[in-house]
């Protein structure tokens, strides 16, 4: 490896795994300060990252959908004069489209899939690990040198250009990929009532998208009686790092939004419900305290998770998070509140 390399990292994934993909960026320019890093992610994932800094010195939007789409592709990294490729968390896409065009320009690719067992140059492949270890052991194996870099060495750090000034606000969460990662909604309509009524100098607001399932969850909390002191907002990408930033705190469920909280800065508080906290929440506890029932039976069925859409469960149906109360929530946050 040059002592300034081009790489192009790649994670074709959700907003809240491209998130956590900087951890491992920053830990390459730890090692390689004069290295040029371009980040490519999702397409429609790239507006969150205009209006901030990253240890990436370009984020790139990647798409390849279409023969349009992979020729642009190979041509940039031409342009880049990127010298490896390394895909986080390997699809079956790119295992084919980046491996074709690294073997077309005559440059190294690299890859790590978490999900194989068989040995593939990786530390500790196929170990269920927190998801930012997985993604430093995959870069560390290909790219790096001397000692194994620690994930809680690593929280993703996303810094929004402009200044912003702290204001009383808290930040609800309450979307999710799938129903069983969602704590109930009436439970938010209740802590937010509970924390207004005792601090009424706070705003509460909830992010939501202008998805129909979003749309879904806008309707169903009015149904639920959401009070007129919260605000429902439809902020875009672009803003996000912004509006997260001058927050208070974040509370919600383990989703992307929770991942962009931690990375601007913000204290969590997170609910998991069919996944365990271990994998997916990859950061200092103390910082960012989580909910978690251990040892549930129904969790591990069929794999060391629910995958679940829908708990299938009659007796103790969703118990994994229906189990925190908006009282013992409350206790918990309460110092945050008044710091």
């Amino acid at each position: 490896m040059s002592k300034a390399p081009r790489i192009l990292l790649v994670k074709n994934r959700a907003l809240g795994d491209s998130i956590m993909g900087l951890s491992a960026i920053q830990y390459l320019k730890a090692l390689y300060p004069e290295s040029t890093i371009i980040y490519a992610v999702p397409q429609w994932i790239e507006p969150l990252y205009r209006d901030s800094l990253t240890a990436a010195d370009t984020i790139y939007s990647i798409q390849m959908k279409s023969f349009t789409d992979i020729l642009k592709l190979l041509m940039d990294i031409k342009r880049f004069k990127i010298d490896h490729i390394h895909e986080m968390h390997q699809s079956g896409t790119g295992a084919k489209v980046l491996k074709g065009i690294a073997l077309l320009l005559g440059i190294k690719y690299t890859a790590h899939n978490h999900h194989l067992k068989s040995v593939t140059g990786v530390v500790d492949q196929g170990k269920i690990l927190p998801l930012i270890q997985r993604d430093l052991d995959g870069v560390f194996s290909f790219l790096g040198f001397g000692e194994r870099p620690q994930f809680l060495d690593f929280a993703p750090v996303i810094t929004p250009n402009n200044i912003i000034n702290k204001t009383p606000l808290i930040i609800f969460g309450v979307v999710a990929t799938r129903a069983t990662k969602m704590w109930p909604l009436e439970n938010y309509i209740s802590l937010a009532k509970k924390i207004l009524e005792k601090h009424p100098q706070f705003k509460i607001v909830i992010p939501l998208s202008k998805s129909l399932e979003d749309k879904k969850i806008q309707e169903d909390l009015f149904r639920l009686g959401l009070s007129e002191n919260i605000t429902i907002v439809n902020w875009n990408l672009q803003e996000l790092p912004k509006h997260f930033q001058e927050a208070h705190f974040y509370v919600g469920n383990d989703t992307g939004l929770k991942h962009l909280a931690v990375a601007v800065g913000l204290k969590t508080f997170t609910f998991y419900g069919p996944e365990p906290a271990n994998e997916w929440h990859p950061y200092n506890s103390v910082n960012h305290p989580y909910f978690y029932l251990d040892n549930l039976a129904c969790r591990t069925r069929a794999h060391h998770y629910c995958g679940l859409s829908v708990c299938d469960l009659r007796v103790g149906n969703m118990d994994c998070l229906k189990a925190f109360s908006p009282e013992k929530v409350l206790e918990l946050i309460e110092k945050e509140i008044q710091s």
